[in-house]
């Protein structure tokens, strides 16, 4: 399985190299392809926007920060998400001020030659946004890494214990996968994965790294339809992880689904069929499906034909 994230990391990497490669009949072309990319991706997009959020600028700011430019001033950032928030909005308003993307034709970029004049725009403002793109990015994809592993682990080796406590309560189904996910994460070395605290949406399965300044949200629900838990236990769930992703201000979430039925689920999205996991972007945040297939049956050749249930975005999404 390949990973969401990682044609997202590829590409940031060879549109910096764009960057660097290019002449000086070519840079204000890679820099507009450079923008363009990045506000037309929507995970990429969100992520900058909740940047922007958390640190915005005014018309003015932006004027006076580029008279700053112009005479040489250093900048002070409270953070990485500070820095790019500036970043990215001085050069937005400096593009609508030259109405050109040539930013090494600008007088406050220009040193002692081209390579310089370069190497200044692409380090000073270009990168600080790569940078944190990067690392929001290896954020979520070490999480997909745990909970691919995790649903490895419960699939080959734990789905008959798991299903045996499962077939014999009489409540608090979801409790019965809720610790032992817990335990594994922590396992892992997720240090604070026991935290369920209240939002104004209530009280998610999961907030890891709680005590941190960023949390991991996850939400767990049960596909079982003997049970009355179908497709519409999946959008409760889909709905609860943004709520809470909305609430803790942040980009990702993932709502791990624990499939009890003698079924398939086949979410349709817009990415690969090969990508893991599935994934929606909505309202410019990033959530994550993870399937985990724990019900114990009889063997492939003895069970006959399984049943594929197709779930797509319209009807998670749809009121």
């Amino acid at each position: 399985m390949n990973y969401s994230n990682h044609s997202l990391r590829t590409n940031l990497q060879e549109w910096k190299n764009r960057l660097y490669r290019s002449t000086y009949q070519q840079l204000g072309h890679q820099i507009k392809f450079f923008f363009n990319n990045i506000d037309s991706n929507k995970q990429f997009s969100g992520l900058i926007l909740e940047a922007i959020s958390l640190f915005p600028y005014s018309k003015e700011n932006l004027e006076q920060f580029t008279e700053q430019i112009q005479n040489g001033d250093e900048f002070q950032f409270e953070s990485d998400i500070d820095q790019t928030s500036f970043s990215y909005q001085v050069l937005k308003h400096l593009f609508q001020e030259l109405k050109s993307y040539n930013l090494h034709q600008y007088t406050i970029f220009i040193a002692r030659d081209f390579e310089a004049t370069k190497s200044k725009i692409i380090e000073e403002y270009i990168s600080p946004i790569i940078y944190y793109l990067h690392d929001r990015l290896d954020k979520s994809n070490s999480t997909v890494f745990l909970l691919e592993k995790y649903k490895k682990r419960t699939e080959w080796f734990t789905k008959k214990e798991l299903t045996k406590y499962y077939k014999t309560a009489d409540k608090s189904y979801e409790q019965i996968f809720e610790d032992d996910l817990r335990l594994f994460l922590f396992d892992q070395g997720v240090d604070y994965p026991f935290s369920t605290p209240s939002s104004a949406s209530g009280r998610a399965d999961i907030i890891g790294e709680i005590e941190t300044d960023d949390p991991l949200i996850i939400e767990i629900k049960i596909f079982d339809r003997k049970k009355g838990y179908g497709k519409e236990r999946i959008k409760e769930g889909l709905t609860q992880v943004i709520k809470y992703a909305n609430d803790y201000n942040k980009d990702v979430g993932y709502l791990v689904i624990f499939n009890m039925d003698s079924v398939e689920l086949n979410f349709k999205t817009t990415e690969p069929n090969r990508v893991f996991p599935p994934a929606l972007t909505f309202n410019n945040k990033t959530f994550y499906f993870v399937v985990v297939n724990c019900l114990a049956s009889e063997s492939a050749s003895k069970s006959g034909t399984i049943k594929e249930i197709e779930i797509t975005m319209e009807e998670l999404t749809k009121k």
